[in-house]
């Protein structure tokens, strides 16, 4: 251990000093213009004439940048030790890549609280940890296959171009914290009490172009990239559905006021997907009824030691409709419990509790767009390379259908270790759509390899990331040249 410690203080302290020998050394290592692993391209400067013999030595840097004509003498020349570290293991021409994550969270209860010897729920502890908006078991996964072609002079430019297919998405159950209060405290209070048991959340499938570029602008790097999309939603359940109840100490029963305790419940939970429920044909998952949207991003070099960004996610084009509907809910369920008649020895009135059988509609009409998403970023740089990155970001995000709106703010903060883009090391602090994620992760990149793992603990409480509430894994390789 201690050795370790030694060789990344060695590192620590060499590589900064080699750093400012090239300031304009930009290679993005998993840093990426899109989500699906398409990777800015890296910079190369414009060609130069070549020197008369007298002025330069034959061992002069000659730029990497491809020229129209090249002289024998030119392949001769030896490049600085930097350029040969940057192009020894950044891909140039090519890659192919896959990416993998899966996670999961609760807002009840975590490892901790589970493996206990002796289990103690205890109902006035788990109301008092809850948010504000309720506790949410959520789902989320996602898969990523794409191709890259990448360093093509185009004008005064470099540009990528790219293709990717996807899976993403997630699925969550929200229940309210005024019925866990219910279920703790009772109604002691006396006080009415409402809520909704609610169902959220979308699976899309994606292909999809990219395209970036590279031009320098008041002699900084500009990356700009541009990627249009056609999605089908798998699945989508409609957030502004679900079981709502009611809780009240007063009611009118035929034109007279009572009081005691009194509950009503009732709601269905409507569930759209891109093939029938009577007849399912898996393919329409991926090539059912689709949409479009676009996403753009951007990136200015504002200084040596500071990039700042920002990013368009799904701007809404044209909506996927999808006209297969499943209902779920449960019938109208009442309690009545008068005091006068409870004084007088009479039982409280207790419907029945039962749930609908699920009614299904192929002739529905769902409008779906993806969630839209809007960020700014800053990039951070202390040693002006990319060996150490500071990345704050905040931005918003927002369900866009019609009927179902509602927005999120998102922010964090990334932390980045880069080790000759060998090896990379980062950890990082997010809040993204009511979720915290606290994350860690490692690269290892050999050029014609790279694999890049990272796990994160995450919860609707910063402090409930801790407690093993949710848990989130992430798989991410390349192979290219």
């Amino acid at each position: 251990m201690k050795k370790i410690l030694i060789i990344l203080l060695g590192l620590a302290l060499v590589l900064p000093l080699y750093s400012q020998d090239y300031d304009d050394y930009d290679d993005d290592y998993d840093y990426d213009f899109w989500d699906d692993g398409y990777t800015a391209i890296e910079e190369t400067p414009a060609p130069v004439a070549e020197p008369a013999p007298v002025a330069e030595p034959a061992s002069a840097p000659i730029p990497p940048a491809p020229e129209p004509e090249k002289k024998e003498t030119d392949s001769k020349k030896k490049k600085p030790a930097s350029e040969k570290t940057k192009a020894d293991f950044a891909r140039q021409r090519f890659e192919i890549g896959l990416d993998f994550g899966v996670g999961f969270d609760n807002g009840l209860a975590g490892l901790n609280d589970i493996l206990q010897k002796k289990a103690v729920i205890d109902l006035t502890k788990i109301a008092g940890n809850i948010p504000e908006n309720g506790a949410g078991l959520n789902f989320d996964l996602g898969f990523d296959f794409f191709m890259n072609v990448k360093n093509i002079p185009i004008g005064k430019g470099l540009w990528d171009f790219g293709f990717s297919t996807n899976v993403d998405g997630g699925v969550g159950l929200n229940l309210p914290k005024s019925l866990f209060e219910l279920v703790a405290e009772g109604n002691a209070g006396q006080h009415d009490a409402s809520g909704k048991i609610s169902g959220s959340g979308g699976v899309y499938t994606e292909i999809s172009l990219a395209g970036s570029a590279k031009y320098k602008v008041g002699g900084r790097t500009l990356h700009v990239g541009v990627k249009p999309a056609m999605y089908t939603p798998a699945v989508y359940i409609s957030p502004s559905s679900g079981i709502s109840y009611h809780l009240s100490t007063e009611k009118t029963i035929d034109g007279e006021k009572k009081e005691g305790l009194f509950l009503d419940t009732e709601g269905e939970i409507s569930v759209f997907t891109a093939t029938s429920f009577d007849k399912m044909e898996p393919v329409r998952f991926i090539y059912g009824p689709s949409g479009f949207d676009i996403s753009l991003e951007g990136e200015y070099a504002l200084f040596p030691f500071l990039d700042v960004g920002g990013s368009f996610s799904h701007i809404p084009l044209a909506p996927a409709v999808l006209t297969n509907e499943m209902k779920m809910g449960i019938k109208p369920f009442s309690v009545e419990m008068i005091g006068e008649e409870l004084i007088g020895g009479n039982e409280p009135k207790i419907g029945e509790l039962d749930f609908d059988d699920p009614t299904y509609n192929d002739n529905a009409k769902k409008e779906v767009h993806r969630p839209f998403r809007f960020d700014l970023y800053a990039r951070y740089k202390p040693f002006n390379s990319e060996f150490f990155v500071l990345r704050p970001n905040i931005g918003f995000s927002a369900n866009v259908n019609k009927g179902d709106e509602k927005g999120y703010f998102n922010a964090g903060l990334e932390l980045r270790l880069n080790l000759i883009n060998f090896i990379t090391l980062y950890a990082g602090s997010g809040y993204q759509e009511e979720i915290w994620r606290q994350r860690i992760g490692f690269g290892f990149n050999l050029r014609a390899f790279e694999l890049d793992l990272q796990a994160a603990l995450r919860d609707q409480t910063f402090e409930g990331c801790f407690q093993g509430r949710g848990l989130e894994i992430g798989l991410g390789l390349r192979f290219g040249w």
